[in-house]
């Protein structure tokens, strides 16, 4: 199975068809009990650090806070 597994796309390729799990299979390989099917799971976005925000506005990279 770890062959026909795509990184890129997160899914499964088999003869150029893309297969996914499910969000049903995904919870019963994670044994997660109560998965709500009507609702959207996507990943928080994380908030940006004053010093991530300071590097943007300025163009300096991460190097500078290392030293």
């Amino acid at each position: 199975m770890i062959r026909f597994w795509d990184p890129a796309y997160q899914c499964f390729t088999f003869n150029q068809k893309d297969m996914t799990p499910s969000i049903e299979e995904y919870a019963a390989l994670l044994r997660i009990d109560n998965v709500q099917l009507n609702k959207v799971y996507v990943k928080e976005p994380k908030p940006m650090t004053f010093k991530k925000k300071l590097m943007k506005l300025t163009g300096m990279t991460d190097t500078w806070t290392e030293k």
